[in-house]
């Protein structure tokens, strides 16, 4: 500031005394030409009038021709400092007479031309004068003479002498004036200037400058005071500003960093740091190379396209910390660009997204994998599905689509624990991987059903080939665990034969997999059009049956059971019949399979409940009279072990306000083997309130002979395949007759079912067997009818 303060001096200074020499230059060179011309004025003057003198007083002298006389007279001019010489002519014009100051310098011999010419000639070193010399009117000769010009230098010395004095005398006078006002003046500045540094060096100092005066200079003091101030108020509140944004900058989350126009970091909060174990100084090109390979060139495009387009991008990147992990990060970077548009660095804020990647990949991973056998799942087949029938398509190849379930897998769960099941649903994943290729694909879509997708089939044996592979495989899990039961059912769908779309294969294969169930478990079905029309069939069975429950179009029939001791009926079984308008007669094995498998029978067998509570309640007398005591009622497996059914028993009897003791229930001996713990407590409750429970079709299902004294039943109905061949069929006789005995030690009532001949029912009742039913004795009729069975008996 000192340089600055004296420059400012000088050059006011320095322009002060330029412009007063250069005034005073301009007057002295204009005085000095001025008195030059009017001492050339007074010369010239002077010298005519001294001519003129001459001039007369050598009128005699040329008149008498007086040399010596005209010499006398033009040596007068001696006593003129300035008159070098004088030269006389004759009225001829040839030379008469001279006067040399000093010999040799000037010669007069050249004749003059003109006598009459009176004229002044200025010359490089002098001046010369012509003056005619007149007699009257007589031109009698000429004067010619020679100045130098030392009068007028001389006078032009002095005046410029005289100048120069006045300029250096200004040029003092102008310097000291100048030096004390400028030191009036520059005293303040001097103070502003200390001032100033002090407040660079602290801007918060609460030093001001000294105002002298109120003058401009003081005013402005005042204004820099005022400047002072309110940049000590700007300077505390962007200190407080920054701390914030330090404090929120460092507290925050996520990593925030600031970079200038050349890519240096100038500032990166805490987060940034231990995001990517770096600290300041680092420079851009040491971080780019911790950018994975793979991912840095496109996260430099973006950082470059963020620059050239002045505008703020985002990129994702996998980046490698010094610490050796491996993270992925997701930066937004922003410019900063002054008011003219130049830049001046970024700002940009870094997430690590590296968990949140982790969890979107184990999403997509369970979007596409079963989590239990880490099998494809449902999605991912179908989608590797549609691609390889695309394929196949193309090069004109088969591929064949199987659905796989396994038998009786909900009794493992119920014997075993869902523990051993989900070992077995692992165990089965990996064997049926081990038999396919490579390139096939094996999926669980739930539960114990898979898919497998067999590629590039070249002919129906060879999948045939694999298919029994895959049966095989299913039994191997349970090898040296346990003996269980537990096979597999597949149903085959081949594209393109069977279907050309990812629903039509799926939909076929689970139409046969139907099928393979509906034959009887452990096998596989290959679908076929009349698989498909028989499951459109049952489908619009299923429609119409559900339709005919809602609108009570089912009938119910009752069986009598006749005693052949008593010889009368004693009981009878209710059965369900259906006329439908269009198709009339739907046999009941039809429908009640329909039923079982879409879970209309619980519907249905409440449906029949009702009706037999509401005989009971409306013909009781009747049906007293006749000897019938109570009405057996068929139960499903689905309604046995439905969650309400016993409530809902319990609410239909209570209704019609029946006595318990006059309804049995009859369930198959392979229901209750599916889960004999909960049978046998549904049957406690049942028997609690009195219902009668009889086990129907004993002997064609499992060996239940174990189970048999802890189910609470009052009666065994042997099935009709014992009877039908009695008495031609020594077996079924003996078979019969063990049933019968054992019954009869238990303490069971025992029916014997279809009994159609007189030969049948005369050895049933020689064994012991009492009750019967079948044709022989009566067929299932309406309740009208069994209202007249008296007289029809007697």
């Amino acid at each position: 500031m000192n340089l600055i303060k004296r420059s400012l001096k000088f050059a006011i200074i320095s322009r002060l005394l330029i412009l007063f020499v250069a005034t005073l230059t301009v007057i002295g060179f204009t005085i000095s030409v001025v008195e030059r011309d009017l001492a050339k004025e007074k010369l010239t003057n002077d010298l005519n009038v001294i001519g003129e003198i001459l001039a007369n007083r050598t009128i005699a002298a040329l008149v008498f021709n007086d040399v010596s006389a005209a010499t006398t007279n033009l040596s007068a001019a001696q006593f003129h400092e300035s008159i070098e010489a004088i030269c006389l002519y004759s009225q001829n014009r040839a030379f008469f007479a001279h006067y040399y100051r000093q010999e040799g310098d000037i010669s007069c011999q050249p004749q003059i031309r003109d006598l009459a010419d009176s004229s002044t000639l200025y010359l490089d070193n002098g001046m010369q004068i012509v003056k005619p010399v007149w007699d009257g009117t007589e031109i009698m000769g000429a004067l010619r003479i020679y100045s130098n010009l030392d009068y007028v230098e001389s006078t032009q010395q002095h005046v410029i002498l005289v100048i120069v004095s006045a300029i250096l005398l200004a040029i003092f006078a102008v310097y000291v004036i100048a030096n004390h006002l400028l030191k009036r003046v520059l005293a303040p500045l001097q103070h502003l200037h200390t001032t100033a540094q002090h407040i660079t060096q602290n801007v918060f100092s609460d030093i001001r400058a000294y105002k002298a005066k109120d003058d401009e200079v003081g005013q402005l003091v005042d204004v820099f005071n005022t400047m002072l101030d309110s940049l000590v108020d700007e300077h505390k509140m962007l200190h407080v500003s920054e701390q914030r944004f330090r404090t929120l900058a460092d507290q925050a989350p996520i990593g925030i960093f600031l970079r200038d126009e050349n890519d240096n970091f100038l500032y990166v909060n805490n987060s940034w740091q231990k995001m990517t174990g770096c600290k300041l100084p680092i420079n851009m090109d040491e971080y780019k190379q911790k950018i994975t390979h793979s991912d840095k060139l496109r996260a430099i495009q973006v950082f470059e396209h963020a620059k050239t387009a002045n505008q703020s991008s985002s990129v994702e990147y996998r980046f490698a910390t010094p610490q050796g992990k491996r993270k992925n990060f997701l930066e937004k970077i922003s410019p900063i660009t002054l008011d003219n548009g130049q830049l001046s660095g970024y700002i940009g804020s870094v997430l690590d997204i590296t968990e949140l990647k982790d969890a979107r990949f184990e999403l997509e991973r369970m979007a596409f994998q079963d989590p239990l056998t880490g099998l494809a799942n449902r999605r991912f087949f179908n989608e590797h599905l549609k691609l390889e029938i695309a394929n196949a398509y193309k090069l004109k190849q088969q591929l064949a689509v199987l659905m796989i379930d396994l038998d009786h897998f909900k009794r493992v769960n119920d014997t075993k624990g869902h523990e051993f099941g989900d070992e077995l649903l692992k165990s089965v994943a990996d064997k049926l991987s081990e038999v396919i290729e490579a390139d096939d694909l094996v999926s669980r879509m739930g539960g114990d059903e898979f898919m497998v997708l067999i590629r590039d089939i070249d002919t129906l044996a060879d999948l045939d080939t694999v298919v029994k592979k895959l049966l095989k495989a299913v039994l191997t899990p349970l090898e040296h665990q346990s003996l269980l039961d537990v096979t597999a059912s597949i149903g085959v769908a081949v594209y393109p034969k069977d279907g050309h779309t990812v629903g039509d294969l799926v939909r076929n294969s689970d139409i046969a997999l139907y099928k393979a169930k509906d034959y009887g478990r452990n096998q596989a079905v290959y679908f076929s059009h009349t698989l498909d029309s028989e499951i459109k069939n049952k489908v619009k069975l299923e429609h119409k049956l559900r339709r005919a429950i809602i609108e009570d179009e089912l009938m119910v029939y009752l069986q009598p059971q006749y005693d052949a001791a008593k010889k009368r009926f004693v009981w009878a079984e209710a059965l369900v019949r259906w006329i439908d308008n269009e198709e009339g007669f739907i046999p009941p094995d039809k429908f009640i399979t329909v039923a079982e498998e879409t879970g209309l029978i619980h519907e249905l067998g409440l449906l029949v409940l009702r009706k037999v509570c509401q005989y009971i309640k409306t013909y009781q007398a009747e049906l007293s009279e006749n000897g019938i005591e109570g009405v057996a009622v068929n139960i499903s497996a689905r309604q046995l072990f439905a969650k309400n059914f016993f409530d809902e028993v319990m609410a239909v009897i209570r209704e019609f306000d029946v006595p318990p003791q006059k309804i049995e229930f009859e369930v198959t001996e392979s229901l209750l083997m599916e889960n004999a713990k909960q049978a046998v407590e549904v049957m406690n409750q049942l028997k609690a309130e009195g219902i009668k429970l009889a086990m129907d079709d004993f002997g064609t299902g499992y060996s239940s002979l174990a189970y048999l004294k802890h189910f609470p039943i009052d009666c065994v109905k042997i099935d009709r395949s014992f009877i039908k061949d009695i008495p031609h069929d020594p077996l079924d006789m003996e078979l019969s007759s063990a049933i019968i005995a054992m019954a009869l030690k238990l303490g069971l009532e025992i029916v014997a079912e279809g009994v159609e001949t007189q030969e049948q029912s005369t050895f049933l009742h020689s064994q012991g067997c009492r009750l019967m039913q079948g044709y022989y004795f009566a067929k299932p009729m309406p309740i009208a009818d069994v209202l007249t069975l008296k007289s029809a008996s007697a």
